[in-house]
């Protein structure tokens, strides 16, 4: 093969893989697409970018070994999930479909970081912060419109598009061509707010007040959805950033970022200590305003922090289910037979209950390998304490909820960190896109959604 046919091949390859993930991303981000070019566009993408990979002659020469690891835990990942944790319903070949396209950004993004060319991720930012935009503000307008001009208080099409019973399947394609965000977008927008205040903080201008703006859009939709964890963990996340802005700021810049947020966690001790209180007050405000769901959730939530017990329609009776079948097997779960007991509403309590701790360990192995390298020079990078943030909202939403079919979630955790990542480091693809005359990635230190 002649050095000329190599660089082509190359060539294709990045611009193959560029594709895939913006049409993965338009398509996913934006439900009114979604919803019209259905899952085969989605499966298109991961296609074009398994095509990609397969005309990448460099990679395939360095590290054929670390690909094919990539794949296989790709492939292997749904299986364990669909067998061991009960996902997937009864149609596998449609879950190992799903899931594959849930781990394709994670993969995109150890393989784009692997090769080190930024033509793999051209356009992509604006891409990203395109679709997000678009979809929060048409998800505020129809929530707001459900709301006061249908004569309900509570009009809560979020929530309803988290409804997988079958019969609705007219009403919530109805709801998706509208482009208004449902479970999966609410809690990646959740994981975003981490992205955005990044934004704000590395951004002068106009474009700081524009990413300002994007996070109260964020906030007000994650609000409006009535999705009360997401609340919870909204609150959470706004309240230590905003405690560790005030530090920095106090200290002027001598307290990093990193020890900023743990110190802005200290004030939220206080509140754990009088959380009893606090949840009676939010309960009652919630109750005169008519916001049945959430009055409901957080009486269940007191209740369990009482040690009492909780409505059957609570998902915290589910979790008790998985935490039994934790603590018949620890190491090895249901692995060799016997009865599951599983929450189906925890990924991580249905994982160890399913597989045990040995099992999960070999869960962690499979997402290791399929984002190898995608969280490389993150320790020393100045938005590690954000980046931790995002995955730890990802871990806790996995742990008090399910992630595993939430595609929208895992994009905008593994893009944004690519890109936060990458865009500190803009010289690692200089002679690969200066071969071809093509410019490297600007510096933009800085991701959202």
């Amino acid at each position: 093969m002649t050095e000329t046919t190599q660089q082509k091949m190359n060539r294709w390859s990045a611009v193959l893989c560029n594709a895939s993930v913006l049409l993965y991303v338009v398509w996913l981000l934006l439900p009114a697409l979604q919803t019209t070019g259905r899952a085969i566009t989605g499966v298109v993408a991961v296609w074009l970018f398994a095509l990609g990979v397969l005309l990448d002659c460099g990679t395939w020469k360095k590290d054929w070994l670390g690909l094919a690891a990539r794949a296989l835990s790709m492939v292997a990942m749904p299986l364990v999930l669909f067998f061991f944790a009960g996902r997937g319903g009864d149609n596998l070949p449609s879950f190992v479909a799903q899931n594959g396209m849930f781990f394709f950004p994670l993969v995109f993004c150890g393989y784009a970081r692997q090769r080190g060319d930024s033509r793999l991720w051209r356009w992509l930012k604006p891409v990203l912060l395109a679709a997000v935009t678009a979809t929060v503000l048409t998800t505020i307008f129809w929530l707001i419109e459900g709301m006061f001009f249908r004569g309900d208080t509570v009009y809560a099409y979020s929530r309803s598009l988290g409804n997988a019973e079958p019969g609705y399947e007219a009403y919530l394609k109805e709801l998706m061509l509208k482009n208004i965000g449902g479970y999966d977008f609410v809690y990646a927008m959740v994981a975003a707010l981490p992205l955005t205040i990044l934004g704000i903080q590395n951004c002068r201008g106009w474009k700081r007040g524009l990413y300002a703006v994007l996070l109260a859009l964020e906030t007000l939709m994650i609000v409006l959805s009535q999705y009360t964890y997401a609340m919870l963990y909204a609150a959470v996340i706004l309240a230590v950033e905003i405690l560790a802005a005030l530090l920095r700021w106090l200290s002027r810049g001598r307290v990093k970022m990193g020890l900023s947020l743990v110190c802005g966690l200290v004030p939220l001790l206080l509140v754990w200590f009088l959380r009893m209180p606090l949840l009676r007050l939010a309960q009652d405000l919630f109750t005169q305003a008519g916001l049945e769901s959430f009055a409901f959730s957080l009486e269940q939530l007191m209740i369990a922090l009482e040690g009492g017990v909780t409505d059957e329609n609570s998902r915290l009776v589910h979790y008790q289910q998985a935490v039994q079948g934790i603590r018949q097997s620890p190491l090895l779960g249901s692995l060799l037979g016997g009865e599951k007991l599983l929450s189906r509403h925890s990924d991580v309590l249905d994982i160890l209950s399913g597989m045990g701790i040995l099992g999960g360990l070999a869960v962690c192995g499979m997402l290791w390998l399929m984002g190898r390298g995608g969280f490389r020079g993150m320790r020393s990078h100045p938005a590690k304490a954000q980046l931790c943030v995002v995955w730890l909202s990802v871990l806790l939403t996995a742990t008090l909820g399910t992630v595993c079919y939430s595609r929208d979630v895992m994009a905008v955790a593994a893009l944004g960190t690519l890109l936060v990542l990458e865009g500190a480091q803009p010289d690692c693809s200089e002679s690969a896109s200066a071969a071809d005359g093509i410019p490297a990635t600007e510096d933009l230190p800085d991701e959202t959604e």
